[in-house]
């Protein structure tokens, strides 16, 4: 046995202790059947959507370590950081986690540490039903049922209330740049991703809803085809530049797009529209309120 299996079979040892709870065995998103023998105290939040979840279910006290990304709600700011992509197993052992929650990409490096008692869930929604179910069980995970079947409630009432007041309104053509590096091929969100289903339900048009892949590149000439009527600058360094829309209208060819001319540029905070957390609600809400303002007043 090497040294690094010696100290991860103490750590199992020291995490899990007798047993105090009944098993609970769950399905995550990669189809895993994972079994949690007892209540999880030392978690590990590995994408800013669990951050956020855990927070709202009241188990902050919980997170051990959280990835680089994790800035909401405040406080998570000052939880121990780790690499999420390719993380360094020495690290992770070293905060004691008995319980990590990673999505796909990130998680499949950790998926050994389960032989010593570490467990790994899998959590990437496709969809708000996805999300809503993910809430849940992580609730029943942290024994905050209650919380999180109020969280899931108030998050279906807010979609609702939005989809209600958009319903009979008009669709606007929306161009959502999510980085803009590359000005004449910015990229954007397509089909597939929770930005898409956003925009739809914010009774929006996404002119990047028939691409082949979630995040396409947009060239000039298909954008100037779209000729979107509305433009969202949610590259992570727009909103903290304050001439960030001015300088996209100044962009090479876009003075031909409907919604340059009308002066129908925005920018915005990327995570509540991205992260899979109950903070996309309040992304719905923005969206609508830009697409359809004189509804969201």
């Amino acid at each position: 046995m090497t040294h690094r299996a010696i100290l991860l079979f103490w750590i199992a040892l020291f995490v899990w202790g007798p047993a105090d709870a009944a098993p609970l065995t769950a399905i995550d998103d990669a189809g895993r059947s994972v079994t949690i023998d007892r209540p999880p105290t030392r978690i590990m939040a590995l994408t800013p959507g669990h951050t956020e979840i855990l927070f709202a279910l009241g188990a902050e006290d919980r997170i051990v370590a959280v990835d680089q990304w994790s800035d909401f709600p405040q406080a998570a700011k000052a939880k121990p950081r780790i690499a999420p992509l390719n993380p360094n197993l020495e690290q992770v052992v070293r905060f004691n986690p008995d319980l990590i929650l990673s999505t796909r990409g990130g998680a499949e490096p950790l998926l050994p540490l389960e032989r010593y008692g570490i467990k790994v869930m899998i959590f990437a929604p496709q969809t708000l039903d996805d999300l809503y179910r993910n809430i849940l069980l992580i609730g029943r995970i942290v024994d905050a049922e209650v919380r999180a079947e109020g969280v899931v409630r108030t998050m279906r009432q807010r979609v609702a209330a939005v989809v209600a007041k958009v319903r009979d309104a008009p669709r606007p053509k929306l161009f959502i740049e999510l980085d803009g590096s590359d000005p004449d091929r910015p990229f954007t969100a397509g089909p597939g991703s929770f930005i898409d289903i956003l925009v739809q339900l914010a009774g929006g048009v996404n002119v990047a809803a028939h691409s082949r892949m979630a995040w396409p590149q947009f060239s000039l000439e298909e954008l100037v085809k779209a000729d979107p009527d509305l433009i969202i600058l949610a590259d992570p360094l727009s909103p903290t530049n304050p001439h960030a829309v001015e300088l996209a209208a100044r962009r090479r060819g876009w003075s031909r797009l409907r919604a340059v001319r009308l002066g129908a540029i925005a920018a915005i905070d990327l995570s509540p529209i991205s992260r899979p957390g109950p903070r996309i609600v309040e992304g719905l809400e923005l969206l609508a309120g830009l697409l359809h303002p004189d509804r969201f007043r």
